[in-house]
């Protein structure tokens, strides 16, 4: 097994383990860990198909209803694509499925996220690093590392009939 399906098995891991074992095992792996994971159910751009994905949590506003992400292959992703072609889709959010839409979020507020993210989760940041590699390293200064973030992809996922998102306000997401 070469470097690129290693990587691709690491990622795919969390959706095998959410499939085979149910999400408390999902939920173990986030407690002990530190970081959440989602599920994003993406629709094929060209088949029209569903495609589920799992995706790190690098940020939440819970009082919004937003989750941020990142995708491990950048703009190639095929659920970026696939989310570009089709923003509105389904979550799963602590095993709950919610309507979502998918915005873009990079620059200074996904830069902003993602600092935050690495600052709060080091190791874990370390790891995603070096399988990823948007940066060279994260051990510089903040205003440093932000100035490199504001290229790295960062997508919002924010719950499709959230109040705020039309003037309102909502604390809780809520199931389809």
């Amino acid at each position: 097994m070469g470097a690129a399906e290693l990587r691709r098995a690491l990622f795919r891991l969390p959706l095998a383990v959410e499939r085979i074992a149910g999400w408390g095992v999902v939920r173990l792996a986030t407690r002990l860990t530190g970081v959440e994971w989602i599920v994003l159910e993406t629709i094929g751009r060209r088949s029209g198909r569903r495609h589920p994905v799992v995706v790190d949590v690098v940020g939440c506003d819970a009082a919004r209803s937003i989750w941020y992400v990142q995708p491990a292959d950048g703009w190639r992703s095929a659920w970026v694509h696939n989310v570009r072609a089709h923003p509105e889709i389904v979550a799963r959010v602590d095993g709950r499925p919610l309507r979502v839409s998918v915005r873009d979020a990079t620059g200074a507020e996904g830069a902003d996220v993602v600092l935050r993210f690495l600052r709060t989760h080091p190791w874990y940041g370390r790891v995603i690093v070096w399988l990823v590699g948007y940066v060279d390293r994260i051990n510089v200064p903040d205003a440093e590392l932000r100035q490199a973030l504001l290229t790295t992809p960062v997508f919002a996922v924010e719950r499709a009939d959230s109040p705020q998102r039309h003037g309102g306000t909502t604390t809780q997401p809520q199931s389809l």
